[in-house]
């Protein structure tokens, strides 16, 4: 228990030090990063440097924390929480991982919600969740295939081997597409940063 949390805290605490891309074009809806399935092992920032790093660029960034593994519970969440947009007219671009993607096509298919004005998933190479029920949405999709890394530290390592022992059958994203590897995060960063200014382009020619 002591480990689980001192490494969560040390994940959430971590620092990078980068030069920033100047003259970034910012997106005109927010970026939302929704929670994948999370663990006592691993609960506390879940994108790692991610939403900082886009953050510190100048993008507006949101986080939708959702239950941590119970998929009814985490669906019934998504699904307040996209009628409630809906209703308040407000959008967003959502930045999920490959296991949420798998977990969520079917009732973003059936839903067809407004607020989501693109989806962007983040994946291991060659893992990608996107499949055959995402056509004709009335969003822009894309994948990025992160650069793979097993560099971490040992306890976030035996923390994120245990989180996975406990959530047995699901297929999760490594460590690196969630930004926790020192020798990929800013690599990886720096994809999802060409991602975002994708889509602020594609906001100014909506707009």
């Amino acid at each position: 228990m002591a480990l689980a949390v001192f490494t969560n805290k040390a994940r959430a605490a971590q620092h990078y030090s980068s030069e920033l891309t100047p003259n970034c074009l910012l997106t005109r809806w927010p970026l939302l990063f929704v929670t994948g399935p999370r663990s006592f092992f691993y609960f506390s920032a879940y994108w790692n440097i991610y939403p900082s790093y886009l953050a510190e660029h100048g993008y507006e960034v949101f986080h939708l924390r959702l239950p941590w593994n119970k998929g009814e519970l985490r669906k019934q969440r998504l699904l307040e929480f996209l009628n409630a947009q809906d209703e308040a007219d407000r959008k967003y671009h959502l930045i999920v991982d490959e296991y949420t993607l798998k977990e969520f096509s079917d009732l973003l298919r059936s839903q067809r919600p407004s607020c989501i004005v693109s989806l962007t998933e983040i994946s291991d190479p060659n893992q990608s969740g996107q499949d055959s029920s995402l056509q004709g949405l009335p969003f822009v999709f894309a994948n990025i295939e992160v650069l793979p890394s097993n560099k971490s530290s040992l306890f976030v390592k035996w923390c994120y081997s245990f989180h996975r022992l406990l959530l047995t059958g699901k297929h999760l994203p490594s460590l690196s597409a969630l930004g926790a590897c020192e020798d990929t995060k800013l690599q990886n960063g720096r994809l999802l940063l060409d991602r975002a200014q994708l889509l602020a382009e594609m906001d100014l020619r909506q707009g």
